[in-house]
């Protein structure tokens, strides 16, 4: 069964929040049939950190039992799809020094929350 849904009636034809997609994410999984279509005919603006987590999220999430496609992206926002897909395969170069304080009581949780402070 093919099911296609308008995301603007879903969310918004304004498309902002990284959390609405997790909505869409569950409206998805909670939607009848295999074969899911999301159309984007009405989206008006989208910003960069909604298409970063709809990319991640619905179009590169192999854990979902469904097929879905995405149609009618209008051109300025197909720009964003493609610029948040050439940046999914570069490789992040993340940095953890981080040293762990452990507090046996508060006012030694204190102590390291004041030296934070500076």
């Amino acid at each position: 069964m093919r099911n296609i849904i308008d995301i603007t009636n879903l969310l918004s034809a304004d498309l902002k929040s990284r959390y609405a997609v997790n909505d869409l994410l569950l409206f998805i999984n909670n939607t009848e049939g295999d074969d899911i279509v999301i159309d984007f005919a009405n989206v008006k603006f989208a910003t960069r950190s909604f298409i970063d987590e709809y990319y991640n999220v619905i179009m590169k999430n192999t854990s979902i039992n469904k097929r879905i496609t995405t149609i009618n992206i209008p051109e300025d926002i197909q720009f964003i799809f493609n610029t948040v897909q050439k940046t999914q395969n570069k490789e992040k170069n993340i940095k953890l020094d981080a040293k762990v304080i452990k507090c046996e009581t508060f006012s030694e949780l204190q102590r390291v929350f004041s030296t934070l402070l500076l």
